[in-house]
């Protein structure tokens, strides 16, 4: 009889699982459909390309901008001082008034390091930032590539000037930069 009992309440838990795996597999191609469906928008409003290099990315940031400024929009507050601005509402970057074109987990980096500008921010707040579930995050190491793409990518916009600084055993330091002392 026990048998029979533990049998049935197997099948009951395969079952469940099978329609749970259903579920998020339908979940995920929603998620997947929604991303497609948000490039197109995308690709309408600014004719930028589904899939773009960083200077393809330039010129859509670029025409972004444009078509904001021909509509007569005011363009949001920015955090950060001097040469680098970054946008949170239109989620741009922008060095001397120019767009840059970053990753989304680059702007993310950014995002942070603007908003504690001129203070510490350590690899598990990073961590913490871009990666908000325990179980999806990567190895701690992660981070450096972030701020090393991110570092080449400022330091060519804006002519040679280092925004990030390494505080060594402590994490990074978005630094603002004056077109003075910049390059």
């Amino acid at each position: 009889m026990a048998e029979e009992t533990l049998s049935t309440r197997l099948v009951e838990v395969e079952s469940i699982l099978d329609r749970s795996r259903r579920r998020f597999e339908e979940g995920t191609r929603l998620v997947e459909e929604a991303h497609k469906a948000l490039a197109d928008i995308q690709q309408a409003l600014i004719g930028s390309p589904g899939s773009v290099s960083a200077e393809e990315s330039d010129q859509a940031a670029s025409k972004l901008v444009e078509s904001l400024r021909a509509s007569g929009s005011e363009m949001p507050a920015t955090m950060c001082g001097g040469r680098l601005a970054v946008d949170q509402m239109q989620r741009l970057i922008r060095i001397d008034g120019n767009p840059i074109g970053i990753t989304e987990m680059e702007y993310r980096v950014l995002e942070l390091l603007a908003f504690a500008r001129n203070n510490v921010v350590t690899r598990a707040m990073l961590l913490k930032h871009l990666y908000r579930r325990s179980d999806d995050q990567p190895q701690p190491k992660i981070i450096d590539v972030f701020i090393s793409k991110l570092r080449k990518k400022l330091r060519n916009a804006a002519g040679g000037a280092e925004f990030i600084e390494t505080i060594p055993q402590r994490g990074w330091i978005l630094r603002d930069v004056s077109r003075e002392s910049g390059a």
